[in-house]
């Protein structure tokens, strides 16, 4: 992979990286993405629940607040 420009190009035609099954490019790239970063991963997984106008929407967290 080059960019996630070119991944998300990719996936935009196909659901996974070499076509429409999981394989073992899939779990190379996200373990080269991810690596062991568990709670990068649920954030991202929670934070991909919200639409793009949902997440523009988000106020300040509490601790930006208090400054």
């Amino acid at each position: 992979m080059t960019s996630i420009k070119d991944l998300n190009d990719r996936l935009t035609k196909q659901p996974y990286v070499s076509g429409y099954m999981p394989s073992v490019d899939d779990e190379v790239l996200f373990s080269e993405i991810f690596g062991d970063n568990v709670k990068v991963m649920q954030w991202a997984a929670r934070m991909a629940t919200y639409y793009p106008s949902e997440r523009a929407k988000i106020q300040l967290s509490p601790a930006e607040e208090e400054d």
